[in-house]
């Protein structure tokens, strides 16, 4: 696989990948991932393609599964430190 493009859209990192007949787009935002992936064919084939496929709207909706992921850790993470048994003594 190798890099054949990056750019930044409203603060989200996209990076461009190539391998074999495929393409594929990396969002990256706070520590949070989403790919998506083109066959050849699909007409998303270069960096450019992929910049023309990242419209408004596609954007919105890459920012709300951001969001929803967020919220999906940070819930996991405040359930898994409720369950902990490992509390310390109250200090006063």
């Amino acid at each position: 696989m190798r890099i054949i493009g990056e750019f930044d859209i409203t603060g989200i990192k996209a990076t461009v990948f190539r391998m074999n007949e495929r393409t594929s787009v990396k969002f990256e935002y706070n520590l949070l991932e989403q790919t998506y992936k083109f066959r050849d064919g699909s007409g998303v084939a270069s960096t450019e393609d992929v910049r023309n496929f990242c419209s408004e709207d596609f954007m919105t909706n890459v920012v709300n599964v951001f969001e929803s992921m967020a919220a999906a850790r940070y819930h996991a993470l405040l359930a898994m430190q409720s369950t902990d048994g490992e509390a310390f003594d109250e200090i006063i």
